[in-house]
Order: structure tokens, then C-alpha cells, then sequence
């Protein structure tokens, strides 16, 4: 719907001369669009960012993202090469953005001491339980609602990219109804196929998408997809409570299983509000100006689930399209959050900077900046335990 009502700006502006006679009739129209919900007001449509959408039909976070994380040409020359041994394929694929080599012998579940836990059918009171990765259960004022859920270990197609390293902090089975899930953006190890077919199978919960994504969703079996554009929000009531889930910007990309697909769909990040309570989850995302503009729509941001992973030894490899620790703590304060939850890191094996950097670089920059932590709170939450809000 963002680019609808991009097109009904641009054609008031291109058309405006016919109107300046006739102001009655343009302010009728403009009435008759919002009852229609067809126009949002200008300052939510100019006044924010918006993505850049080239000729090709491809999104960029603004003017400046051009960096290619997929070359086609070169892609395809691999392909031809690899067809024969897609296993091999798949870890230079992997190589391309993660250091996959063990340097270290690291015991995952003895280094993050994840638990299990059976949650409650429900929650008036706000609480999480970090599944793992970018998964969350939130349960807030009698809803539940899941985060880029993947239970098992990221796969492409039939082929494991990369294995899981400790057990999600709910069982499948285990989930109370899900009332909603939000969807970052359609990577493999946010959309995973498997996890969220069952889900579909299970529960047909409302599923949040950025612009790009619906049919993808539709596919797995899901019959209530809401596709945002960034700054878009729905309202949804159960038992007489409101949940109202907002599309936020974020600084990422897309592609799917394939090339053609890449930057053919929308990334985000999502706020979950109820009448108290604002849960930000940032998703995936490099550092930007879009930490500011969201504090501004949202003064009082309760909790902010912030990725982590990875983190370099040094400088940040990612940085055009992930935040490090130290970024996600500038970014964290940029918000005007009160509360830290770290995400994306010791969930799946993508080398150290996935174990060993994240948490140690967040605790050193967290100190480093108590000047501007004196209200705020860190939390590191242990995979599968359940904290009050």
C-alpha cells in the first residue's frame, strides 16, 4: 500500500494546477481518500524515510545504498562451476559474508547455559522468552506474539547452511497459541520455511511482512498476511485489548533462493505496542539516521530487542548491512529505550564473531558509555528463560 499512496502524492502534485480553482473539490477528494483510508496525512509520508525503489524494481534503504552484496554475473559463473556439488556451494556462499572456519573450540551450550522453558497459555503483564537468534516469544496483554521465528538450523532448500549450536528456548510443541508473528525480512535464518509452515498448520496467526513478501508467506500456507510499507501500522482487538504493530525502517537487504529475487522485497523493523507497553525489534540492520526517527514517533520505547552479531575483533566487517555491538548500543541510545536485550548471536555456528566478540564487546562499550546508560538497563537474556517486563 506505500507505493499507492506514493502515487496518489504524486499525482495531487503533478495535477495540482487544475485545482487551484476549484479548492472545494481538491479538499473533498483529500476527504474522501482518508475516509477511505486510500491517504495517510503528508507528514507521515514526507516527514520519515522512506525507501528508494530503482528501475529495476529494487528497494535501497536511501540514495547512498548501492553496495552489491550479490554479484549475478559472478554468482552465476560459481553456479556453473558448483551445480555438481551444491554442499560446497553453499559454504562459499556462507564464506561470502561469515567466517565460517573454527579458530576455536567452542562449547556453546556450556558458554550460553541455555534452559527450556513451557510458557503460559497468556500474559497481561509483559514478558519475553528469547528462542534464540532473532526469535522471541512476547507475551503482552493477553497476546502472543513470535519474532522472526526458526526453531531448527538454517537451511536453503534440503541443504543445512548452517547448523544450530544450542536447542531453542521453547519447544515447538510447547508454544501457547500464536496470535502474530513479525517477519524482519525473508533471509533464510528469519524465514525459515519449516518452523513457519508449522506455524501456519498450527495456529494461522496474522503474519506482519515489509512490501514484497506477502505471496512468499501465502505460499507456506498462511491465509492472513498483512504487507507494511515502513511507517505503516495496524490495529488489531482480542478480549477487548488492543495490539497495534508498526513497520519501522531498517538498514538491510533481501534475497530468497533466487538471484533474481535480490532487493525485490522490503526489510524492517517492527514496534508492538499495547496501551503501555512498546517492544521495539530491530531485526537485521546496520547503523542509520532511522534510530532517531523512530524515538521520535515513539518517545517511550519500553524495551529494545537489539542484534549483536557479529562482531569483529576490530572494525565491523558488516557494517553496511549489520550492527556490531558497539554500533548497537549507539543505536540503543539513539532510540531512548529503557531496556537492552542483545539478539542475533550464539544461536547458529558463523565463527567467533557469532560467540566469543559480541557479549564482550557489548559489556566493555556499555561501561564505556555508563555516562549515558544511568537510566537504562542491559539485560542479556539466557536462551529459554522468561522475564517480567
Amino acid at each position: 500500500m506505500g507505493a499507492f499512496y506514493t502515487k496518489q502524492l504524486k499525482w495531487y502534485i503533478i495535477n495540482r494546477h487544475y485545482f487551484i480553482k476549484d479548492g472545494g473539490f481538491l479538499m473533498n477528494y483529500l476527504k474522501i481518500l482518508l475516509m477511505m483510508g486510500l491517504l495517510v496525512s503528508p507528514a507521515v509520508m514526507i516527514g520519515h524515510m522512506q525507501p528508494v525503489i530503482d528501475e529495476q524494481g529494487c528497494y535501497h534503504y536511501d540514495e547512498h545504498d548501492t553496495y552489491k552484496h550479490v554479484d549475478l554475473s559472478k554468482a552465476l559463473r560459481i553456479l556453473a562451476t558448483k551445480i555438481l556439488a551444491p554442499q560446497k556451494l553453499i559454504k562459499g556462499l556462507v564464506s561470502r559474508f561469515y567466517s565460517s572456519e573454527k579458530k576455536v573450540k567452542i562449547d556453546a551450550v556450556a558458554l550460553l547455559n541455555p534452559t527450556q522453558t513451557v510458557p503460559a497459555a497468556s500474559s497481561i503483564e509483559p514478558k519475553i522468552i528469547w528462542v534464540g537468534h532473532a526469535t522471541f516469544l512476547i507475551q503482552m496483554d493477553g497476546f502472543n506474539i513470535l519474532t522472526d521465528p526458526i526453531f531448527g538450523s538454517v537451511k536453503v532448500g534440503p541443504f543445512t547452511l548452517t547448523e544450530r549450536v544450542i536447542p531453542a528456548g521453547i519447544k515447538f510443541e510447547d508454544l501457547p497459541h500464536i496470535d502474530a508473528i513479525v517477519i524482519s525480512h525473508n533471509h533464510s535464518d528469519h524465514t525459515d520455511t519449516t518452523t513457519l509452515k508449522a506455524l501456519a498448520k498450527k495456529y494461522q496467526p496474522k503474519v506482519f511482512v515489509p512490501e514484497g513478501n506477502k505471496s512468499l508467506f501465502e505460499g507456506m500456507g498462511f491465509k492472513r498476511v498483512i504487507e507494511h510499507g515502513w511507517w505503516e501500522k495496524m490495529t488489531f482487538m482480542k478480549n477487548d485489548r488492543s495490539l497495534t504493530i508498526s513497520c519501522l525502517p531498517a538498514y538491510h537487504w533481501s534475497i530468497r533462493f533466487s538471484l533474481g529475487g535480490y532487493r525485490k522485497s522490503l526489510w524492517s523493523s517492527w514496534m508492538i505496542s499495547t496501551e503501555n507497553n512498546h517492544i521495539y525489534f530491530a531485526g537485521d540492520t546496520a547503523y542509520g539516521k532511522h534510530f532517531k526517527e523512530i524515538a521520535d514517533k515513539f518517545p517511550s520505547i519500553d524495551v529494545a530487542l537489539m542484534p549483536i552479531g557479529p562482531t569483529c575483533e576490530g572494525e565491523n566487517r558488516h557494517k553496511l548491512y549489520h550492527i556490531d555491538a558497539t554500533e548497537a548500543v549507539d543505536s540503543f541510545i539513539d532510540l531512548n529505550a529503557h531496556c537492552f536485550v542483545p539478539m542475533h548471536y550464539g544461536t547458529f555456528w558463523l565463527g567467533e564473531e557469532h560467540f566469543i566478540y559480541p557479549l564482550q564487546r557489548l559489556h566493555a562499550y556499555w561501561q564505556e558509555k555508563a555516562a549515558a546508560m544511568h537510566d537504562k538497563k542491559l539485560l542479556v537474556a539466557r536462551c529459554g528463560e522468561q522475564y517480567t517486563l
